[in-house]
């Protein structure tokens, strides 16, 4: 006998603040015309994706082919399980993440697990799934599990169908084929590869712990392929622009944000870049509310090196900056710079470790790494 699955509370978007706050310009992409019979709609959803990644490193998708009600419908799963705290105490226990030994960031995240500023503890609630652990059993929450084939599903398409077309765009902008991201670099085992899934809650903040912290995120890079996140109407998250400034991500209802992670800034050289963002205390008008998001991570296959890809036209005729210095040998030897598994371990191992020894490269700034007998500059 089928059993019946609980019915969810609908998610409701919360109010846009009515702050005047500084809005990053962002471009918006169709991605419905990426597969349009004019030549002249794809070349300009070519050429609109082109500039928004050298120009703005973060971008918006409409139009990729999820309806509103499946969108609603993440959010109220979320909902359910984080704000709605359905996820039990026993649960939380036995599933909390074991990031620290296992280099994944699986399972449930607790809040007040990061000191954020002298005398604050981070925030966040989140749940976190691998390709391993989209699937129901012991390792979900009794309240995930009768969803767990819709957020496989939503995975799915966002990881095999929406970030497919954003890796064509890409290899094209490497002046590569087409499907070379995808079929090169790009992982496949599983419902999402090596990346990961999360569902993550901002709990409201007390006014005295917003006047200590203003940052609840600090400025990071996501250090895989594509990240792809649902727009939400809370304004926290900001992107720092080229002129140095950091500006809010407005609301995009029925929109998607996407930027790039570290392994496409390694293995362009430079060319395709990990746009640093951050997470920071809502506006007033926002304070009380909780703040939702869902994002997919996606991740390269394990063995891939990050070299940068000196068979691209583009690299070969303009160049590119390394990210890779010699050690203590003098040289950089192509076995020892990092796999894309060996750096997404050692970024989950040190994610709250800050830079420690930063450079200066052609007037941009890295966090130099020791990494297998050879530094590796991290984007900062």
């Amino acid at each position: 006998m089928p059993v019946a699955v609980p019915t969810l509370r609908p998610w409701v978007p919360p109010a846009e603040t009515k702050a005047d706050v500084e809005w990053a310009n962002l471009r918006t992409i169709d991605l419905s015309k990426f597969d349009s019979p004019d030549a002249d709609e794809r070349e300009f959803v070519y050429e609109s994706f082109k500039t928004a990644v050298f120009e703005d490193g973060f971008l918006y998708l409409v139009n990729f082919g999820l309806t509103q009600a499946e969108i609603d419908e993440q959010f109220a799963i979320a909902q359910n399980a984080l704000i709605d705290s359905k996820i039990t105490p026993e649960e939380k226990e036995r599933l909390e993440w074991k990031y620290l030994n296992t280099g994944k960031y699986t399972g449930y995240k607790p809040k007040g697990y990061w000191d954020i500023a002298k005398g604050v503890k981070d925030n966040v609630e989140s749940f976190n799934y691998y390709s391993e652990t989209m699937c129901d059993g012991d390792h979900l929450p009794v309240c995930l599990r009768s969803h767990i084939d819709k957020i496989a599903h939503f995975n799915q398409y966002c990881h095999d169908v929406i970030n497919r077309k954003l890796l064509s765009l890409l290899s094209r902008m490497l002046e590569l084929p087409e499907n070379y991201l995808w079929d090169a670099v790009q992982s496949h085992n599983g419902v999402i590869g090596e990346g990961y899934f999360r569902q993550m809650m901002f709990h409201p903040v007390s006014e005295n712990d917003r006047k200590k912290a203003a940052v609840q995120m600090h400025g990071h890079q996501d250090y895989g392929v594509t990240t792809l996140l649902l727009s939400q109407p809370i304004a926290a998250l900001q992107v720092l622009a080229k002129d140095g400034q950091w500006r809010y991500v407005k609301y995009k209802p029925g929109g998607m944000i996407v930027n790039l992670g570290e392994v496409l800034e390694f293995l362009s050289g430079g060319h395709l870049p990990a746009t640093r963002h951050r997470v920071t205390q809502c506006p007033p008008d926002q304070a009380n509310e909780y703040r939702l998001t869902i994002g997919l991570f996606t991740a390269a296959k394990n063995e891939v090196s990050l070299a940068p890809l000196t068979d691209s036209p583009l690299l070969a005729r303009e160049g590119y900056v390394s990210r890779f210095e010699p050690g203590s040998e003098g040289i950089v030897d192509a076995t020892k710079i990092p796999t894309a598994e060996e750096w997404r371990v050692a970024r989950v191992l040190r994610s709250q470790t800050p830079p420690e020894d930063i450079v200066e490269v052609k007037g941009v700034k890295f966090n130099r790494q020791y990494f297998k007998g050879i530094y590796v500059l991290e984007p900062i």
